[in-house]
């Protein structure tokens, strides 16, 4: 149950993360036409990828925490 649990949070984690980079890199080359909307688009950019590294962190520690020594299956 833990391995796809973890799958998931890293697999969902890592999209947000990848799309938080891409509309902060959509947001700096849209800075140049001078937008309305940066702040918004650098808030939301910002946040996902916080959001995209927490949710893998928090799935790179539950599948390291609680793992018994002798468990080789898990690595």
């Amino acid at each position: 149950m833990r391995s796809g649990l973890v799958a998931a949070l890293m697999g969902v984690g890592g999209i947000f993360a990848a799309f938080g980079v891409t509309v902060l890199i959509i947001t700096i080359f849209s800075r140049m036409n001078h937008w309305l909307q940066v702040p918004t688009e650098m808030s939301v950019g910002t946040l996902t990828v916080v959001i995209g590294g927490a949710m893998m962190v928090a799935g790179y520690l539950l599948n390291r925490i609680g793992r018994r020594s002798n468990d080789t299956a898990a690595i």
